[in-house]
């Protein structure tokens, strides 16, 4: 009878060990791996909006170019003007192109959705800093912070490390839109999909971003 005892023991110990062997091949991911790995694609994108021209090179009439949203660009030292020599369409009128400083060169991001397409003048104004991270369950519910989601469905940013043009009166008083962006959380829809054990977001995830903006927002003159 005790030897009868003492097999079951031993088969129950192997089967004990046998179930954390396998527990131990299959590693549990961690409860906030998902919010980390979408951190990691989203903290310090660059944010940026149209600057004045939907393609480069920027060039319009002296007229178009003479307001105060292009004059707070150029006192900003983000821009210069450079007269052309030659008129517009009707002969009239002088041409300008407006030409990036050394200095703006740090903020200007010209970009190209295809490599056959013309680049496209953007302004950056700071850079995204991930406050949240929405999370959906299965139960169509959604929750905020630290928790293993079935879907990652939208985060929540602010916009920090702005440059030092973006607090000028002029520059405030000539976009309205950059005061709200600087001053409000966004929410980013972006759907992530789950890859064996990461989580990728579904849009562009570069260095670079548009930011998410009405079509009536951005640097224009």
């Amino acid at each position: 009878m005790t030897m009868r005892v003492s097999c079951i023991v031993a088969a129950c110990s192997l089967a004990l060990l046998a179930g954390c062997h396998l527990n131990a091949a299959k590693p549990q991911s961690k409860p906030d791996d998902a919010i980390q790995q979408i951190r990691e694609q989203v903290e310090g994108q660059r944010q940026c909006a149209p600057l004045l021209s939907g393609t480069s090179p920027i060039e319009f009439s002296l007229e178009v170019l003479a307001g105060p949203h292009v004059d707070a660009l150029v006192a900003a030292g983000v821009v210069r003007r450079v007269l052309l020599d030659r008129a517009d369409a009707e002969g009239d009128r002088p041409r300008v192109r407006i030409e990036p400083t050394s200095a703006g060169m740090h903020d200007i991001w010209f970009r190209r959705l295809d490599p056959a397409s013309r680049p496209e003048p953007m302004l950056c104004y700071g850079r995204k800093h991930v406050v949240a991270v929405r999370t959906g369950g299965h139960d169509g519910g959604s929750e905020t912070g630290p928790s293993k989601p079935a879907e990652v469905r939208r985060y929540d940013y602010r916009i920090v490390q702005t440059p030092s043009w973006t607090s000028r009166a002029d520059i405030r008083a000539a976009f309205p839109f950059l005061v709200k962006e600087l001053n409000r959380t966004r929410t980013a829809e972006q759907a992530a999909t789950r890859v064996g054990d990461r989580w990728t977001l579904a849009s562009d995830t570069g260095p670079d971003a548009g930011a998410e903006l009405d079509l009536s927002e951005g640097f224009f003159p």
